[in-house]
């Protein structure tokens, strides 16, 4: 995370603030399908690309949001006669990176032994997505030994700040068949005539040490100042920043070896500070980091680390704790109605809104 006045000089001219007794309850995703005639190809809006009414030879069965605004669409493909099964996402993530991604659903596909009894890799690379330049896109393939199906797969490729993935699933095609059939299908996608290339993408490593981290943390009680340096800290970066993203080194996340069971989590750069906890693999995350700042501010002695539930399209941020929590009590800290702010992530062409939620009779 940059330094505060890294963050927010380029940023402040279009910060909104408002100030209210407590943030709304954040409701979990609601899909709703997208009516489109049939046979008629469907355009999402913020990317330019298109969900086609065919797609490989597979028809489209329906196409649904898991949001209000088209942040988070997939539309499944269906081949009834092949038993085989397509799913093409397009959604806008916390943090745009497809290795940390890509990771994230490539584990879980391997660990899905009720649906993929007796899964084996068969091939994973990279490759260099149509209109791009660089090899950004991610791709493994799947055997399966058993159960319903033969093979199985999964794409994933940056697309001018979103992620398009593509899942592929056969009863019929064998593993060298459905390799071969990835990529012409993404040939066939409609794309949009601008793409700006995405950074050469790379697998990501485990991690050469271990965070430290505690199961039992206290909550430091927040104050106004806690909860607006929360909020600057969120702002995303300024226009300027973005336009020269190509330029800049991207972040490398490695993935801590410990064993939490379901989570997984990832540290920018190898970063002792604190880290990244993806919740799935459709781009939303909880990331907790050391505050420098707001110990410096209220003189306080010890360290103190702040966790922040990250949405599409905003970042929740939450009282600060005084240890590096483990995965499960994370979730805990960002799993109540304690949010002290939050700012907005999307869209990014109106700028960021910082709402902050510690009223000034609790900032004593």
């Amino acid at each position: 995370m940059r330094a505060l006045g890294e963050k927010c000089a380029g940023a402040l001219f279009c910060l909104c603030m408002s100030v209210f007794a407590q943030l709304p309850a954040e409701a979990q995703p609601q899909r709703r399908t997208i009516e489109v005639n049939t046979g008629e190809d469907w355009h999402h809006q913020h990317t330019g690309a298109t969900m086609p009414a065919r797609l490989g030879g597979f028809d489209r069965q329906y196409i649904r949001d898991l949001t209000e605004n088209e942040l988070d669409v997939f539309a499944q493909y269906k081949e009834v006669k092949a038993r085989t099964r397509l799913t093409l996402f397009f959604y806008r993530a916390a943090v745009d990176n497809i290795p940390l991604w890509f990771d994230v659903a490539n584990q879980s596909l391997r660990n899905n032994v009720d649906l993929l009894p007796g899964a084996s890799e068969y091939s994973s690379s990279t490759f260099t997505p149509p209109g791009q330049f660089n090899a950004s896109g991610m791709m493994a393939v799947y055997a399966t030994d058993g159960g319903d199906f033969k093979s199985t797969g999964v794409a994933m490729l940056p697309l001018n700040g979103w992620i398009v993935k593509i899942r592929f699933t056969s009863a019929e095609l064998t593993v060298a068949e459905l390799a071969s059939t990835l990529v012409p299908i993404l040939n066939a996608i409609p794309w949009p005539e601008k793409i700006s290339s995405g950074p050469p993408a790379s697998k990501i490593l485990p991690c050469k040490n271990r965070l430290k981290l505690v199961d039992k943390v206290g909550r430091i009680k927040p104050s106004m100042t806690d909860a607006l340096i929360g909020g600057l800290m969120g702002i995303p970066a300024d226009d300027e920043a973005d336009a020269n993203a190509d330029k800049a080194k991207p972040v490398i996340y490695c993935r801590d070896p410990q064993d939490f069971g379901q989570f997984s989590i990832y540290r920018a750069d190898g970063t002792k500070r604190g880290y990244l906890m993806p919740l799935g693999d459709a781009g939303r995350a909880i990331s907790v980091d050391r505050n420098e700042i707001g110990g410096l501010i209220d003189g306080s002695q010890g360290n103190r680390y702040t966790p922040v539930l990250m949405q599409l399209d905003r970042n929740i941020v939450f009282p600060d704790l005084n240890k590096l929590p483990e995965p499960g009590t994370l979730m805990a800290a960002t799993g109540d109605d304690a949010a002290i702010s939050s700012v907005t992530t999307w869209p990014t062409s109106s700028g960021s809104t910082v709402t902050i939620s510690v009223s000034p009779d609790e900032d004593q």
